[in-house]
């Protein structure tokens, strides 16, 4: 959903000037180098699943910081995915808009979302 709002709005090309980097074992240095170049030239920057790699999350933290003093391109984004989880650092949490989606109450309900997604 945000790569096809960002076509919309700004032309959004995969490789161009949009990444989507899904986290796990190796993707951290793959990520960071994304993320350097999405701050200099303005792209935008989906990292999938970051509650995989708690660690790692608080060196974003920090590179997050490093990005806001250095006054990063106007049209950089980042977009974080994750399940809940406790090693997401609060710092994080708290400059982040939070969505949620949460599956409807009741089987029939879910039922019903899910043949809607066919």
């Amino acid at each position: 959903e945000v790569e096809a709002m960002g076509k919309q709005l700004v032309g959004l090309k995969y490789g161009q000037n949009y990444w989507n980097v899904a986290m796990g074992q190796g993707q951290d240095v793959i990520a960071m180098a994304k993320l350097d170049i999405g701050h200099r030239e303005g792209h935008w920057v989906m990292l999938q699943n970051i509650h995989l790699m708690p660690k790692w999350c608080v060196e974003l933290e920090k590179k997050l910081d490093v990005f806001a003093v250095e006054n990063s391109h106007p049209e950089f984004r980042v977009f974080l995915s994750a399940d809940p989880s406790n090693g997401i650092p609060i710092g994080i949490l708290e400059r982040s808009i939070k969505l949620t989606n949460e599956p409807p109450q009741g089987m029939l309900a879910n039922l019903r979302r899910s043949f809607a997604l066919f």
